[in-house]
């Protein structure tokens, strides 16, 4: 494919020869038998595209076959309040955790042992970084999505689906985490983060003893 974007740079078609994987197989077929249309234009407009959705802070949870996304976090518990201190998500990993919140936005971002990692979502990438969480919260995600599965594998307690969680966390609050009721209770401000231990339950002894092993 590069090659093939080579020739397209030479015969002046294309920018860069990386340009091709912005490019549909039809419209590949078109430009190989046309040269009339001003692909340059296309290319740059996709690329305009790109750049805005790389600087997106809001993911859908769910995105229906006609484009609509759905941005809303799960629906309360019938037995708790959401409220200014009270987050209402999904559990998808069972324990309760309290520790201290670590907004992350990139997977190369530094995790303190025991903090809590906050994201809007994971990947394969993030891996590496729930070995040194003690609990994890993201924005999207369900019950079979990566964060969740690793999560379950590391024994780490787990909400899913709460929307805008990067925002309404800060880095610093110490939080409890219950990843069997899906709550996740705001217990001390930031401004207040004075080494205040953190407390774990039965289900984070898996994930200390692979970290035994690990050190």
């Amino acid at each position: 494919m590069i090659e093939e974007g080579e020739k397209l740079v030479q015969a002046g078609v294309l920018q860069d020869s990386k340009d091709v994987f912005l490019l549909r197989d039809d419209e590949l077929s078109e430009i190989s038998e046309s040269d009339t249309k001003c692909w340059k234009a296309l290319i740059d407009e996709r690329k305009a595209v790109m750049a805005s959705e790389a600087v997106r802070t809001r993911i859908p949870r769910v995105i229906t076959s006609d484009g609509f996304g759905f941005y809303g976090g799960a629906a309360s518990k019938a037995n708790v309040a959401e409220g200014s201190n009270v987050l209402c998500g999904e559990p998808v990993s069972p324990g309760t955790y309290e520790g201290r919140i670590r907004v992350v936005h990139n997977p190369t971002e530094p995790l303190a042992p025991g903090e809590i990692l906050t994201c809007h979502g994971t990947d394969p990438s993030w891996t590496p970084l729930f070995l040194s969480a003690g609990a994890l919260i993201m924005e999207v995600g369900g019950l079979m999505t990566h964060g969740s599965v690793v999560a379950r594998e590391y024994g780490l307690p787990a909400v899913v689906g709460l929307e805008k969680v990067t925002e309404r966390l800060t880095t610093g609050q110490l939080v409890r985490v219950d990843g069997s009721s899906g709550v996740v209770e705001i217990l001390e401000d930031s401004s207040s983060e004075d080494k205040v231990p953190h407390r774990k339950t039965r289900s984070r002894r898996k994930h200390d003893r692979r970290r035994a092993a690990r050190d």
